[in-house]
């Protein structure tokens, strides 16, 4: 898995994007379909779900020629929005809010990844959150989202990562998954599906690994449910307003695309390893932790609100420094 955002180029790179302004359609456009559509993918596992989408064609009548890739960096992302070459595209939750707190039309769809974090180890003393007390820790994308969750999580324990636990960060996870099967590492913070590589690869190499808990599990002790809202898609107001027939098919075709997926993960992994580069059978054996579904932005508001509210006590910067207004959350 490639990284998906630096967090500090992107606010960096956010604070200098205009305010993305389409010149309005005429009354007689407004019902034409979109043609030659960009679609950015963030590289996470939950974003095969719209790639299943328009792989399926749902998107052929409303945006014809449409197609898609994945975004890997912030200028790429930036590029793809200020152009309005890219007004769809799937994305850690955070981003959005980030987007429209800083005064773009930016609106969220849907929720598509409910938690992909795990804590993955070979020291058998480790089972829940509080053993990871005075233990080495390896962590990855420092100050980016998987290292914040971890940090609320943390906060919600009554432990200070940085007081409490050994840590150490490498730039992605793969990374981390790599040392962490060569025995260099005994413990680590980890997405899907690195996780489960790092434990194939360790059983290939004579090391047991384990996922001693993941981090949904901490979650729901303390928020009631145990998801934690990670990635969706995201949708600038432009897009609507020029063509509500791509949110209609959207709505239309969400669903399906997902109930295709989760029937058939085999299918799903070959799809993420052509459109993704993710391996086949790493991405289908990671499938049952990548907790793939889709919930409107409307549905799940209150959870947002809270993850957000997480965000801002821990790092203003993450969403902007406010809360999304209600706009913001679209319905399905």
């Amino acid at each position: 898995m490639t990284r998906s955002i630096d967090r500090r180029a992107f606010l960096a790179a956010s604070a200098a994007l205009p305010v993305l302004t389409i010149p309005a359609m005429t009354s007689a456009a407004v019902a034409a379909p979109v043609a030659g559509m960009e679609i950015l993918l963030a590289p996470n596992g939950s974003s095969v779900v719209l790639a299943d989408l328009i792989e399926a064609g749902g998107l052929a009548v409303a945006a014809p020629g449409a197609t898609y890739r994945l975004w890997r960096t912030t200028d790429d992302l930036r590029a793809g929005i200020v152009s309005g070459r890219s007004r769809l595209f799937t994305t850690p939750c955070h981003v959005p809010a980030n987007l429209a707190a800083r005064g773009m039309p930016i609106r969220f769809l849907c929720l598509l990844g409910l938690g992909h974090l795990s804590i993955v180890t070979a020291d058998e003393t480790i089972r829940s959150f509080a053993d990871l007390a005075g233990k080495p820790v390896l962590g990855f994308f420092k100050n980016d989202m998987p290292d914040l969750i971890f940090r609320a999580l943390a906060k919600m324990e009554g432990l200070n990562p940085d007081k409490n636990m050994a840590m150490t960060y490498v730039q992605t996870p793969m990374e981390a998954a790599q040392l962490l099967a060569a025995g260099q590492a005994q413990t680590a913070i980890l997405s899907e599906p690195p996780a489960t590589s790092a434990i194939m690869m360790a059983g290939m190499q004579g090391r047991t690994l384990r996922r001693a808990f993941d981090l949904n599990e901490v979650w729901g002790r303390h928020k009631g449910k145990a998801r934690i809202p990670m990635a969706g898609i995201a949708i600038h107001q432009s897009l609507i307003d020029d063509s509500p027939e791509v949110l209609a098919a959207l709505k239309a075709g969400l669903i399906p695309a997902r109930d295709r997926v989760v029937a058939d993960p085999g299918a799903a992994a070959k799809l993420a390893e052509r459109t993704m580069q993710m391996r086949a059978p790493v991405f289908e054996k990671a499938f049952p932790h990548l907790r793939i579904d889709v919930i409107s932005a409307k549905a799940a508001k209150d959870e947002l609100i809270g993850f957000y509210s997480e965000l801002l006590a821990l790092d203003p910067a993450a969403i902007g420094g406010k809360l999304p207004p209600d706009e913001f959350y679209l319905d399905l």
